[in-house]
């Protein structure tokens, strides 16, 4: 649900990364699963299924509390379709947006998008030109 704020002019929205999760059953019923161990902006972030599991990479997550600018994911998250859970599977070399993954001979592989301008400031900077590889380790 968005909470938005209405004016006679403008559309404020107050809220527009969420971590709800939700998944169309057998049934053609949309059933809430765990949430996200940090919300992600839907467009933003990469995915990819790997032996029964989702597999997702970067993104942007809630604005910076002090800054108000855009903070980016640098974290891989893993949600196992077996057991309903999530995990937080590994950490990228930095911050990214909008990337691109694949997954090949148990390596994944992420390319492309924006990155942050640094440890200390997760707001986007550049677009990479890098590709990057790890032997990719799910949890059971």
């Amino acid at each position: 649900m968005c909470m938005c704020v209405l004016t006679f002019f403008t559309l404020v929205v107050l809220k527009v990364v969420f971590s709800d999760v939700y998944m169309l059953d057998e049934e053609m019923k949309w059933k809430v699963m765990p949430s996200m161990p940090k919300p992600d902006s839907h467009i933003e972030f990469a995915w990819k299924v790997v032996n029964n599991s989702i597999v997702i990479v970067g993104g942007t997550t809630e604005k910076h509390p002090e800054t108000k600018k855009m903070v980016l994911v640098g974290e891989i998250f893993q949600f196992n379709l077996n057991t309903m859970k999530w995990y937080v599977i590994g950490k990228l070399p930095y911050r990214v947006k909008t990337t691109l993954v694949g997954y090949w001979d148990g390596n994944l592989y992420f390319t492309s998008g924006q990155r942050d301008k640094g440890p200390d400031d997760p707001a986007p900077r550049k677009v990479i030109a890098e590709m990057w590889r790890t032997k990719l380790i799910l949890n059971p």
